[in-house]
């Protein structure tokens, strides 16, 4: 099954999940793997905003990752994939139609825009929900069963890492020209709780304070060098979790790098 580890719980079955919080960076890497390990002989495809921040993750493993610098790109993109290599239109053709898409940080598109000048920018909430529906009717398409009889693609689980969700905020409408209107700006809505209704499950990260609190094995030292931390799956339009894990992350093991240790 599964997991954002490189060991520890299976995620329950979903054809789609959004992840937020402070998911550690490896945790895109490691369910793309633990889900290749799973479907060996299916394709996974990663699209990200950042080629820098993800390209040393990617490039030892055996992944397809695209690269689209802007939201036109992102959604020109995901319109005109197919796996169709007769097509005659201007497509990205596929080796095979993918059993996980997993599209990463979709907020950095918008962020420093917003963040830079809050009242005036050109983004909207549906210019981050188009990135979502196109992607969501792009595959969808994908994997619809094609003209040959009792020939079908595979379905598509999709997954959304966005560690900044829960900080986009975007109006419904774009804030009026300078002179053209008395109208005050529209008011930012909070992206997250829209996004979330196209997707079976939410994954939540999130350090958790109050985990260890009774460990009187490990000295202070020791407890500041690890973080503590828990993830919090919901389904879609539920409030309270149906699994919650914790584990601590220390630094070391024979490679030098982070130690998962679970609850």
């Amino acid at each position: 099954m599964a997991s954002f580890f490189p060991s520890g719980p299976a995620l329950p079955a979903c054809k789609s999940l959004v992840v937020k919080g402070s998911y550690h960076p490896s945790a895109p890497i490691h369910l793309a793997l633990s889900h290749s390990a799973n479907f060996p002989d299916t394709c996974i495809l990663m699209i990200t905003p950042s080629r820098e921040t993800m390209a040393t993750a990617l490039r030892e493993h055996n992944d397809d990752w695209i690269y689209p610098p802007s939201p036109a790109h992102f959604a020109y993109l995901v319109s005109v994939l197919t796996t169709d290599h007769q097509s005659q239109n201007s497509t990205a053709i596929l080796d095979q139609t993918p059993s996980l898409v997993v599209l990463i940080e979709l907020s950095a598109y918008f962020l420093t825009d917003v963040e830079t000048n809050p009242n005036c920018h050109p983004w909207t909430l549906s210019s981050y929900m188009t990135l979502v529906t196109r992607t969501l009717a792009s595959f969808a398409a994908l994997s619809s069963p094609r003209s040959e009889p009792s020939t079908s693609s595979p379905d598509i689980a999709l997954v959304l890492f966005d560690s900044q969700l829960d900080h986009l905020k975007l109006p419904v409408l774009k804030s009026p020209t300078i002179g053209a209107s008395s109208r005050k700006p529209t008011k930012p809505e909070n992206v997250a709780l829209f996004v979330q209704k196209y997707f079976d499950m939410v994954a939540v990260f999130e350090e958790d304070d109050e985990f260890f609190l009774n460990s009187s094995q490990e000295d202070e030292a020791e407890m500041d060098a690890q973080r503590r931390n828990r993830v919090q799956i919901f389904r879609r339009g539920q409030n309270l979790p149906f699994e919650t894990r914790r584990w601590i992350e220390r630094p070391g093991g024979d490679s030098g790098g982070t130690v998962f240790i679970w609850d």
